[in-house]
């Protein structure tokens, strides 16, 4: 027996969990108590929320709705929405059979993913199913058909012909691990004015400086809707948007936010949620990016061989054409950390300024090159060529900021007016010789003492960079923050000896 209730919009967040509030008589007509996970839909919509209980909130006939329900997920409001009590779930079961050591079918695991983004399970039973990636593992069929069920869990997008392009859908991802991300921006740029289609979904931070996402936000609208999405695509070969704001793979966003409150990671699991995310994208090429070295996800030779082989072997299954690049990291990317000085530095590249990074424009230059090649864009030793030339023409800086103003920009912003932290201080050296390395988690454990990623004005700037030799009381880098206390807190933590080495 369920119930319509008229719906209407609370001033509430819940954050990563769905929540609805409910009246007492009308949760005692349909069994629920405080806390209970209850069956919400309407019309196509159908997902699994939180429910509290209230006398005054709202009244009978009435749901309460909490802004993540309207907002990301499209609950309506105004309108009768039906509740009922949730049906029992084969997917506990499944997910029992494969903690005892049994292999899943592919109908376990589409119920499994489809429970999981439809928040049916709890958080404690999601992990329960996160545990089973480490013991006792998933079969390579058992990976595949998560993958599929992953990507199918909530919206698939399609982008083939829609600018002429064919099936030529290209992307790039990388598996994180450094500081620094205006790797991304640059690239589609340079994709999409060397008339690639190229629609690019990024995150938000989780224990890095600045996401993606992040640094595009300090220039740009990027959580914009599917129907906006392609029309800027259509419009303009490409976009910079935030993957949350469009329901993609939402089993793997569940997974993650258990992975995050855990702080646990496995490598089969990166596999699936990247391959799954870029299927629902609609991607047809795409280059994963493996940095490793000391102090990043991939510190060891065997990780880095698997996960090659492993990422080619699984996106050959799904039909997207795979290709990766292997980067040895020994410090940020670039010189600026944190959402503003990120994109400021982004920027300089795509202008082409003196004070530009020449480290972090090689490392563009060296994807874009191996997407114009393997899409067929541009003939084999010809792609690097193409990229630099789309580059210093300014084609690539002008891409940007068409696809800027398509998500919603209604200005055109230079590289010195991104506005940066007003408290700063200098970071000197402490003794004369080469800057061997950077300490990655050194330089995040700073940038988030000075507010990061919050807080899009603060975070470093390195004066000197990997490479660069250094004397004795040189400054070597320049931390900024938007209050003093938030500045002190960086010094204190500021580490020098053992987050620069330097012989």
């Amino acid at each position: 027996m369920g119930l319509y209730l008229k719906s209407k919009k609370l001033d509430l967040e819940g954050g990563k969990d769905l929540y609805i509030v409910l009246n007492k008589k009308d949760a005692d007509r349909l069994g629920l108590k405080d806390g209970d996970m209850a069956f919400l839909g309407y019309r196509d919509t159908e997902m699994y929320v939180k429910v509290i209980l209230t006398d005054t909130k709202v009244k009978e006939g009435e749901i309460g709705l909490y802004e993540e329900l309207v907002d990301e997920r499209f609950a309506p409001v105004n309108r009768r929405i039906f509740l009922d009590i949730p049906k029992p779930t084969k997917s506990l079961d499944a997910i029992r059979r494969k903690m005892e050591g049994g292999k899943l079918t592919e109908e376990d695991l589409q119920s499994i993913m489809e429970d999981i983004g439809n928040r049916k399970l709890r958080e404690t039973e999601v992990a329960f199913f996160v545990s089973t990636f480490f013991n006792p593992g998933f079969t390579e069929d058992e990976i595949y058909w998560m993958t599929k069920a992953m990507a199918n869990s909530g919206r698939t997008l399609n982008f083939k012909d829609i600018k002429g392009n064919g099936d030529v859908v290209v992307d790039k991802h990388s598996i994180g691990g450094t500081a620094g991300k205006g790797v991304t921006p640059i690239l589609v740029s340079i994709l999409a004015a060397s008339d690639l289609v190229c629609p690019n979904t990024s995150t938000r931070a989780i224990t890095s400086p600045a996401g993606t996402s992040d640094i595009l936000e300090v220039v740009m609208p990027v959580a914009i809707q599917e129907k906006q999405v392609y029309e800027v695509v259509k419009e303009t070969g490409a976009c910079l948007i935030w993957g949350g704001s469009l329901y993609l793979a939402p089993a793997d966003d569940e997974i993650i936010n258990v992975e995050r409150s855990l702080r646990i990671q496995e490598f089969q699991k990166v596999l699936v949620s990247i391959v799954a995310k870029k299927l629902a994208m609609g991607t047809t090429y795409v280059l994963i990016d493996l940095p490793y070295g000391k102090n990043t996800k991939l510190d060891r030779p065997d990780d880095l061989e698997f996960l090659e082989r492993e990422f080619k072997k699984l996106f050959s299954k799904v039909g997207i054409n795979c290709f990766t690049i292997r980067r040895q990291i020994k410090g940020p990317e670039g010189n600026g950390v944190g959402p503003a000085l990120e994109i400021r530095e982004a920027l300089r590249i795509l202008e082409q300024s003196d004070n530009r990074s020449i480290s972090l424009e090689e490392t563009v230059l060296d994807m874009a090159e191996i997407l114009l090649e393997e899409s067929g864009r541009a003939k084999k030793g010809d792609g690097r060529k193409l990229a630099e030339q789309v580059l210093q023409e300014k084609k690539a800086l002008d891409k940007f900021w068409e696809i800027a103003k398509a998500q919603g920009q209604d200005k055109i912003l230079s590289s010195d007016d991104i506005e940066i932290g007003k408290f700063s201080s200098e970071i000197k050296s402490v003794k004369e010789g080469k800057i061997v390395s950077i300490n990655t988690r050194g330089i995040v454990d700073i940038a988030r003492a000075l507010g990061t990623p919050k807080i899009k004005e603060a975070g470093i700037y390195l004066n000197k960079n990997v490479g660069d030799t250094v004397k004795k009381g040189e400054v070597i880098a320049t931390m900024y923050s938007e209050t003093e206390s938030r500045l002190k807190n960086g010094q204190e933590i500021c580490d020098i000896e053992n987050t620069w080495e330097i012989y």
